[in-house]
């Protein structure tokens, strides 16, 4: 705990004394970052840094984040639900996602990745669990159509995998693919091609969905997938009035970022240019 202190106070400290950065002081934001960067004040820095830096790069999912009808709209289709329970007292937080659960005459990928990052940002200034043990991420492709697969253009998938992997300060563990149509997988293989290399994070895509508790315990899911942490309407109820609570939160989120111009030291061109994307190698994902 007094770690947990010092590293909050010095980083905080930090942060009134560097001009170009414009960053949310509140305490569960920061300690969510501490916590992914195991309280090395140097490392937290950087990603912090690359947070902010990438509203740049990625507007689209990082900018203009509102709670308004739209998106609440896009929530209670059940596109992205957090179980009521973690898988465990020191446990990760899991994140079910029906990515059939939107009309695309209506909903872009943008709007689905911009409501899940401002979930797991709710959930990173509100859950303990969330900002010390990270999430596992299930994703339920079970009738996904092409027309909605089609939608997610490479460089939206790029930009969110280095947001995950570079900037985000809750911690994917491991994302699980469950109930894939056959004839989705080469539309998947091309997209997952924009990946980098090297990931962090354990990606499975499952035959059987069945084969999903091999990696965690039936009972962290909810009762529609066979476990009993329940219901997903109960979970989408429960998250919904705190969400609400962001409303004023989210409607100042422009406010804060970075000025290049006030930055002192390196210039940070070639940092956002890694984070959109644009430099290094990538591969095919092999889910055969």
């Amino acid at each position: 705990m007094e770690v947990c202190e010092s590293s909050l106070v010095s980083l905080q400290s930090w942060l009134k004394k560097t001009p170009h950065l414009k960053v949310r002081l509140n305490r569960d934001w920061l300690l969510a970052f501490l916590h992914y960067c195991h309280f090395d004040l140097e490392e937290t820095k950087k990603r912090l840094d690359a947070f902010y830096s990438l509203k740049v790069v990625f507007p689209e999912v990082l900018m203009q984040r509102r709670l308004d009808e739209h998106l609440m709209a896009l929530y209670r289709h059940g596109i992205h639900t957090m179980p009521l329970k973690a898988i465990s007292t020191n446990g990760a937080r899991l994140v079910i996602s029906q990515f059939s659960k939107y009309d695309p005459k209506i909903f872009h990928p943008k709007d689905i990745y911009k409501l899940f990052f401002m979930l797991l940002e709710i959930m990173a200034n509100e859950d303990a669990n969330a900002r010390a043990f990270g999430i596992v991420h299930i994703v339920d492709a079970r009738d996904v159509s092409v027309e909605q697969m089609m939608q997610y253009h490479p460089s939206l998938l790029k930009k969110t995998w280095m947001l995950m992997e570079h900037c985000f300060p809750v911690r994917f563990n491991e994302i699980h693919v469950i109930n894939m149509r056959k004839d989705g997988r080469a539309i998947f293989n091309f997209a997952t091609a924009f990946l980098p290399k090297k990931i962090t994070v354990k990606f499975v895509v499952h035959e059987k969905a069945e084969d999903l508790y091999d990696h965690i315990p039936r009972d962290a899911m909810t009762v529609e997938y066979g476990g009993n942490n329940g219901y997903l309407f109960e979970a989408l109820n429960h998250w919904e009035p705190i969400m609400l609570k962001y409303e004023s939160y989210f409607a100042t989120d422009d406010n804060y970022g970075t000025n290049e111009k006030l930055r002192i030291g390196i210039g940070s061109s070639e940092e956002i240019s890694l984070l959109s994307g644009l430099n290094g190698s990538f591969r095919k994902l092999n889910v055969d």
